[in-house]
């Protein structure tokens, strides 16, 4: 059971290192980008359409909360030509779209009936918020949440999507860190459940990310992952290259045959694709996975109930101790008690 459970927490520590620098690297690409923004920008556009997100987005209040991506050495990598927020709360948001479409119909109200009656007939906005406000156009608290609840459901829906397009970077990600590491599930398996020096070696590190239950766990961070990879477990597990044996191969490519070829890069990718696909998971979902099976071995088995023998030295019924301990009981002892 020890070496199944120490098997086990070496493949998630690895998983989760992984998973936070591939993590890391996605937030970097995505604030280079400005993907969140420009996520944000192409909902709000079908929300309200093209005029309105230019009024809406030019209020002093998302002004505030509005930024230039993020630039390398002056260089931007960002489609986007202006500051634009990367969130906006629903109560901000429905209170400036009100604002926004009172000045630009002339009104002096911020009421949600008059300024969709004012609306064009036949605009998409006006019949969008028409059907949000139907049968309660007379309470003007229940209009303004409905809004805000049309908003907050399609950030749901956006979000929803924002996550998947992240997963996929993820996998792509996590095969490309796979190769550099040579992070093989396979080959990374097979040393755990044979050498206990590297059980040894990944629970002591997979023990300073754990954290007892009721405790604020600490996440780690991309320098202690990174670290912790090069310097902890490089050593115990097959990871990385081993650049004598490369050299070795690259200049005698057929020196086995064409099919034992095969069977390596086949062999070598189906690990790495496995842990590309584990990295996708996520760095939460690794961490948290992790943190209870170090506490379960930390826990150790439940000790085995005493059982009742019988005394040498007639019928009497005595408990046994526990199997850990070793008592013994000499008939020269002078009685106690």
């Amino acid at each position: 059971m020890e070496q199944i459970l120490g098997v086990a927490i070496g493949v998630v520590l690895i998983c989760l290192l992984l998973s936070i620098i591939a993590s890391h690297v996605r937030e970097l690409m995505a604030a280079f980008t400005a993907q969140r923004a420009l996520t944000l920008e192409r909902a709000l556009r079908r929300m309200v359409g093209d005029a309105v997100y230019e009024k809406l987005t030019g209020h002093p209040l998302i002004e505030t909360i509005s930024f230039q991506p993020t630039t390398f050495f002056g260089l931007t990598f960002s489609r986007a030509s202006k500051p634009r927020p990367t969130y906006i709360a629903s109560p901000l948001f429905t209170r400036v779209l009100l604002i926004s479409l009172a000045e630009i119909q002339g009104l002096q109200t911020t009421d949600v009936k008059k300024i969709v009656d004012s609306l064009p007939a036949g605009s998409d906005l006006k019949q969008k918020l028409g059907a949000i406000i139907l049968g309660i156009e007379s309470d003007a608290t229940a209009c303004v949440s409905a809004v805000e609840q049309w908003y907050d459901g399609t950030m749901d829906r956006i979000n929803g999507a924002y996550k998947r397009h992240t997963q996929m970077w993820l996998i792509v990600l996590g095969m490309m860190l796979a190769v550099l590491f040579n992070a093989n599930l396979f080959l990374i398996t097979e040393r755990l459940w044979t050498s206990k020096d590297a059980r040894d070696a990944v629970t002591a590190t997979a023990q300073m990310y754990s954290c007892k239950d009721g405790q604020n766990c600490g996440f780690p961070s991309y320098d202690q992952a990174r670290a912790d990879i090069q310097k902890n477990l490089s050593d115990q597990l097959p990871l990385g290259y081993n650049w004598d044996s490369v050299k070795k191969y690259w200049k005698h490519p057929a020196a086995e045959g064409k099919l034992s070829m095969l069977r390596l890069w086949s062999f070598n990718f189906a690990g790495w694709l496995l842990m590309a696909i584990a990295v996708s998971l996520g760095a939460p979902f690794w961490f948290d996975l992790l943190n209870k099976l170090v506490n379960l071995r930390m826990a150790g088995m439940k000790p085995d109930k005493a059982q009742p023998v019988q005394s040498s030295r007639g019928s009497e019924v005595v408990a046994a101790p526990a199997p850990s301990l070793s008592v013994q009981v000499s008939d020269d002892t002078p009685a106690t008690g």
